[in-house]
C-alpha cells in the first residue's frame, strides 16, 4: 500500500513497520517505514533509538500523519511526513540487520559509520573519546595578521555531552529537559575559556545545565566553581584511562 490522497494529515496508524537507514548525501541515519507507506516518505523518530541500534534495525510504531506549516502565513511547507510516537515503538527482537554497521555521531548532525567491533559493544564513548583527543586543539591559528582564533571541534562537543550521561558535570542532576530529538539538554562550557587561551580539548569541557553554566560567569563564586569544575573534569578523565 503506497502513500497517497487517501491518507489525512492528523490519521493515526498503529503498529507500522520501520527501519532505520542511510540516506544518500545525508549524514544522520534516518528511518523509514516498510510497509504501508512509500519509504521515501519522512519519519520523525527519537535520535537515541536511530543511534542506539545498526543501520536497517526494525521497530513497529503508532505513528501520525503531519504536515508543517509557514507560521507567518499558515502555507503548506512540504510535503507531508509521519511522526512516530516515542511511548509506542517497540523494537523487533526477532529481525537483525545482517550488516552491523553502527552510527556514531561526531558532531552536530555529523556521523561516521563503523563496522560492528567488540570494542563498540562494550563501550561505544570510548570511540568518540578517542575521535575527540585527536581533535583536540592546544595552540592558538592565526586568521589573519591582526586576528586570533581557536576552532572549536564538534567531536568534542559531541563527546563532552555523551561523556555526562546526561547529567550536569557541575551540579550532579538530570539535564533539565529533552531536546525534540530525544537527547537531554545540556551546554558545553570551556573551563577556560578559548579567548583566554584554554584549550578545545576534552580535560577542558564540561557539559553543563544553564543554571551552572551561567553561574560559571556570573556568580560571585564562578572562579572557584569554575576551579572546582576542572578538578572533576580532570579526576573523571584519569579514571577513563590513557587513550
Amino acid at each position: 500500500m503506497k502513500f497517497n490522497e487517501d491518507y489525512k494529515v492528523g490519521d493515526y496508524f498503529s503498529g507500522v513497520l520501520l527501519e532505520t537507514f542511510k540516506e544518500k548525501g545525508i549524514s544522520r541515519p534516518r528511518v523509514r517505514p516498510v510497509e504501508m507507506f512509500s519509504d521515501n516518505i519522512r519519519v520523525e523518530f527519537p535520535r537515541n533509538k536511530r543511534e542506539g541500534h545498526p543501520l536497517g534495525t526494525q521497530f513497529r510504531a503508532l505513528v501520525k500523519v503531519a504536515q508543517k506549516t509557514k507560521k507567518t502565513t499558515g502555507e503548506i511547507s512540504g510535503p507531508p511526513y509521519l511522526v512516530a510516537s516515542d511511548k509506542s515503538i517497540d523494537l523487533v527482537s526477532e529481525y537483525s540487520p545482517i550488516k552491523q554497521i553502527f552510527a556514531i555521531p561526531i558532531g552536530d548532525r555529523v556521523y561516521e559509520y563503523i563496522s560492528e567491533t567488540s570494542e563498540l559493544i562494550i563501550n561505544p564513548i570510548n570511540y568518540l573519546r578517542k575521535k575527540a583527543y585527536d581533535n583536540s586543539v592546544y595552540e592558538l591559528k592565526e586568521k589573519t595578521t591582526t586576528s586570533i582564533v581557536r576552532t572549536r571541534s564538534t567531536v568534542i562537543r559531541s563527546y563532552a555531552i555523551q561523556r555526562s550521561k546526561g547529567v550536569c558535570e557541575g551540579c550532579n542532576t538530570a539535564a533539565p529537559f529533552t531536546t525534540k530529538n530525544g537527547d537531554p539538554y545540556l551546554e558545553v562550557h570551556h573551563i577556560i575559556q578559548l579567548s583566554k587561551g584554554g584549550p578545545d580539548h576534552p580535560e577542558n569541557v564540561a557539559a553543563l545545565c544553564p543554571n551552572c553554566h551561567r553561574r560559571t560567569e556570573k556568580s560571585q563564586d564562578s572562579e572557584e566553581f569554575n576551579n572546582t569544575i576542572k578538578k572533576k573534569i580532570l579526576l573523571l578523565e584519569e579514571s577513563l584511562g590513557a587513550v
